[in-house]
């Protein structure tokens, strides 16, 4: 399940990306666009403006200050060299007095532009005293120190260019100048507010004092979403079939397992074997441990190391514990004449986790006779950490009668003041101790020991496999004890056959 809430997370990050990415892409692309067609439009426009000032320019910069009767011949010849414009203009004293295309004229320069303190300046007006409607683009170019030229470059001329942006995919092209008055592609002007308004790319010129805005066209735009969305979507599409497939070939034998492990319940190959677990001084049985087994129809007899560990990470995990405690209690209850006997059964981390399995131990544990008691074993990892819910568990269950043990002992991060964390019942000590217990490892078992009988705790040495082993285990007053050399695990009909132990007894385990 973790395996595939991570998979899930992993195809939500993916698309998260993907949409990221095809947005940022396809945002760049649109201002790439823009800016490219503003670049163009700036540079188109930079033509006309050095054409208007470079084109006989030394012979105009002679006239002003000359009186227009002298010089109106010449102007007009001169206007006839200069391309896009409607009139030159000479300036004397911030006033027109002469025109190419009207002769002597008498009109304040302010009407036009406001001249910079120096060098040429450029404005956007809507229209000159004769023709008030047309828009044009006043230039003015001192040429002494209260003298210069003026020219009235056609907005049509501009607009025409920009028109041209229009044609390459833009939607709105405007052209501002000293950011006080904008004109589109129609050849009206607007205010330089509204231009500035526009979402889109803005390209200065380097030599004038205008810049041009671009915005994209929405056929473009749309275009270009849909291009970067697709794009995205078939990336998105293509990694999560990658992660699927990885998550396929990671978990499949898991799954398939699982299922194998369903129908075995189903079809009646999971089933119980029987260890017992004995006094040491008197080897007489005291209770069992029942082991679940799996007897495959194909692959023959299966280790619960091969299937329980995925088992008890998965949500199978209720259906197994629940058949190990009916199935243990039943036969022992049913299949035993031996009384009193402790029937052992372990439990996962998921158990302690799960909302039915307090109602699962006592459904079971009020069905047994008397002089049988259930015992839960919890693996001692599980607990380290004291939390209020597993506390709850063992107030409840043991106020019931049942039991607890702390299996493996020794085997995690053990340290001995976890005995009294919990009220276990008992103690088992891991099989690997044991087998040390007579080459000079008892004081280990011994210390344990001494822990475990100051919290009122008994003690069972699991994996006892020699006669001295069990003296060994004798000498040191550990109460019980369990492993081959009493009895292997047998089905519940040969329980107690042929053993070093005399019936008294019995217990029951989930896991080996």
């Amino acid at each position: 399940m973790f395996a595939l809430v991570v998979a899930l997370i992993c195809g939500a990050c993916v698309l998260v990306v993907s949409a990221l990415w095809a947005r940022h892409e396809d945002q760049a692309t649109i201002r790439e666009r823009e800016s490219l067609i503003a670049k163009d439009m700036v540079a188109s426009i930079d033509r006309i403006l050095d054409s208007v000032v470079s084109s006989q320019h030394d012979e105009l910069a002679v006239l002003p200050g000359q009186a227009c009767t002298q010089v109106e011949h010449r102007l007009s010849e001169l206007n006839t060299y200069v391309l896009y414009v409607r009139s030159v203009n000479l300036v004397a004293n911030r006033r027109l007095y002469c025109s190419s295309a009207l002769g002597s004229i008498d009109i304040p320069l302010s009407d036009y532009l406001t001249p910079a303190p120096s060098g040429i300046t450029l404005d956007l007006t809507g229209g000159t005293p004769w023709q008030p409607q047309s828009p044009v683009m006043p230039l003015y170019m001192p040429t002494q120190r209260s003298a210069g030229l003026l020219y009235i470059v056609e907005s049509a001329y501009l607009a025409d260019t920009l028109a041209h942006g229009v044609r390459y995919e833009a939607g709105q092209v405007v052209l501002v100048v000293s950011n006080a008055r904008a004109l589109n592609a129609r050849g009206e002007l607007i205010s330089a507010q509204s231009a500035a308004s526009l979402r889109g790319t803005r390209a200065a010129s380097p030599r004038w004092t205008f810049s041009v805005i671009v915005v994209a066209a929405p056929e473009f735009v749309t275009q270009t979403h849909w291009k970067y969305g697709l794009l995205g979507t078939a990336a998105a599409i293509i990694v999560n079939l990658w992660i699927a497939a990885a998550y396929l070939i990671m978990f499949a034998p898991r799954r398939q397992l699982l299922s194998a492990v369903r129908r075995a319940l189903r079809q009646g190959q999971l089933h119980i074997a029987y260890q017992p677990v004995v006094e040491i001084d008197t080897r007489r049985v005291a209770g069992v441990d029942a082991l679940i087994r799996w007897t495959h129809p194909k692959w023959g007899n299966v280790s619960p190391t091969a299937f329980m560990t995925e088992v008890e990470s998965s949500s199978l995990l209720a259906r197994v514990t629940r058949f190990a405690l009916q199935r243990a209690t039943a036969d022992i209850a049913q299949k035993t004449s031996t009384r009193p006997l402790r029937v052992a059964v372990n439990v996962a981390p998921m158990d302690l986790e799960r909302k039915g399995f307090v109602a699962d131990v006592l459904a079971v544990n009020d069905t047994l006779p008397d002089g049988i008691t259930l015992v839960l074993e919890v693996t001692e990892r599980f607990l380290l950490d004291k939390h209020p819910r597993i506390e709850a568990i063992f107030e409840t269950l043991k106020a019931q009668g049942v039991q607890f043990a702390i299996d493996d002992f020794g085997t995690q991060h053990s340290n001995l003041d976890l005995l009294g964390r919990y009220p276990f019942d008992y103690v088992k000590i891991d099989g690997q101790f044991v087998r040390q217990v007579d080459r000079g490892g008892a004081e280990l078992i011994r210390a344990i020991a001494a822990v475990s009988k100051h919290y009122g705790m008994e003690v069972v040495a699991e994996g006892v496999e020699t006669q001295a082993q069990h003296d060994a285990l004798r000498s040191l007053g550990i109460p019980y004890g369990q492993g081959y050399f009493y009895q292997r695990p047998v089905p519940v009909s040969q329980l107690f056959a042929e053993t070093n132990t005399q019936p008294l007894t019995t217990r029951t385990h989930v896991t080996p």
